[in-house]
């Protein structure tokens, strides 16, 4: 249990993280990934830092309770606190007892959030850092509130004994000096082509470990002739767990040790030997034994940076407007470049689709809609069979 101690600092950087995503989850209250890359144990949630409102800082410490499965009152706040503050008032109460984790998934308000006994987690982190070994150091460009950023960035480097850095506050240039032979940079595949848009390149031997969404062949092979040293992509979810890898996009990926399958189902081997079967969330083509092929999403989701969205979901909610009948959105793939949602709208009869009426339904989407889930192109006119 030790080798799993999660550290005053670790804790604290979570705090932040798990406050940025509170804010937008459940206040409408959205920060950019520069400006909460800079939150720290120094930062105070309320006066002379964020300047929360009582609410919403009783709201975040209580999301940091729930994170390991205690009660609200584990932390009660106090008016000048820091983020330090409170991981030096929770770090005892974790390290006495710590029996589940639970994780909230990157899609919409409301989601139901999926609890993790601890000792799979663990069990994740130990595979993970099985793919670590060898690297000097980690440096992360995701949030560790996820399942996948608190084993990739704190749990799994905790167990190597690896340095971890966040260089979400880097620029290009500065994250292209700080990285250095044998490190490890972790990102999102958003992440990953924002990189090969604006670094230079790679100091040598520095391996990448990817994951969130699929990891395009041509993303990869841009990355390698930059002179990234080698790509592991994971693959999982919040529902299930870590479940596995692969070094190339071209190839299938590996179920890790603790899985194994029927035709139609995963199961889980658990630490203390008991098998649990679940469902992966995209389905799966089996290529032997162990190695499978992504086939599609099983609910509809699309990703859009890393972030579940609903593009039917999303057509319903724009479509509750006023002046709007009806509403489909469909997804706009580009090669190199990352994906966006499009809203094809039926305005009502008499509201004309002018510059006007799209500035009203963009203005409408930014206060319902979170970033991912917001279109980029509205296309007026009558919906038909054929549209998405």
């Amino acid at each position: 249990m030790n080798s799993f101690a999660i550290t005053e600092a670790q804790l604290a950087r979570l705090a932040c993280a798990l406050t940025g995503d509170e804010l937008a989850r459940n206040f409408n209250h959205y920060t950019d990934f520069l400006t909460r890359a800079e939150w720290g144990a120094n930062t105070a949630p309320g006066a002379d830092g964020l300047e929360l409102d009582t609410k919403q800082i009783k709201a975040c410490a209580a999301r940091l309770c729930h994170f390991f499965d205690k009660p609200a009152t584990a932390l009660m706040p106090e008016k000048n606190d820091t983020f330090g503050d409170w991981a030096s008032r929770l770090t005892p109460k974790i390290r006495h007892s710590l029996t589940t984790f639970r994780f909230l998934p990157a899609t919409q308000a409301g989601a139901a959030e999926t609890r993790h006994a601890t000792d799979e987690v663990w069990q994740d982190a130990r595979v993970i850092a099985n793919l670590m070994h060898g690297r000097r150091r980690v440096i992360t460009l995701v949030s560790t509130h996820s399942l996948f950023g608190f084993v990739t960035s704190v749990l799994a480097p905790n167990l190597q004994h690896l340095q971890v850095l966040d260089g979400g506050a880097m620029a290009p240039d500065e994250l292209a000096e700080t990285l250095s032979f044998g490190d490890l940079l972790v990102a999102t595949p958003t992440l990953w082509r924002y990189l090969a848009q604006t670094l230079p390149g790679f100091a040598n031997n520095v391996m990448g470990l990817s994951f969130g969404e699929p990891l395009l062949i041509d993303l990869a092979s841009e990355l390698r002739e930059m002179g990234l040293g080698a790509m592991r992509e994971l693959y999982g979810s919040t529902e299930t767990g870590i479940i596995g890898w692969r070094d190339n996009p071209s190839e299938p990926f590996v179920l890790f040790d603790h899985w194994s399958h029927t035709e139609n189902t995963l199961i889980r081997i658990c630490p203390a030997g008991q098998e649990r079967e679940t469902a992966a969330m995209d389905h799966l083509n089996w290529a032997g034994d162990r190695a499978f092929n992504l086939a599609g999403r099983r609910d509809g989701a699309v990703q859009i940076g890393a972030v579940n969205v609903f593009p039917k979901k999303i057509g319903e909610i724009i479509a509750t407007h006023q002046n709007i009948e009806d509403c489909t959105v469909s997804v706009a793939q580009r090669s190199g470049a990352l994906d966006r949602l499009i809203a094809h709208i039926a305005l009502r009869p008499g509201i004309q689709p002018d510059e006007d009426t799209a500035w009203e339904v963009d203005e409408w989407c930014r206060q319902k809609l979170r970033p991912p889930e917001r279109p980029r192109i509205y296309v007026f006119g009558s919906i038909t069979d054929e549209d998405p």
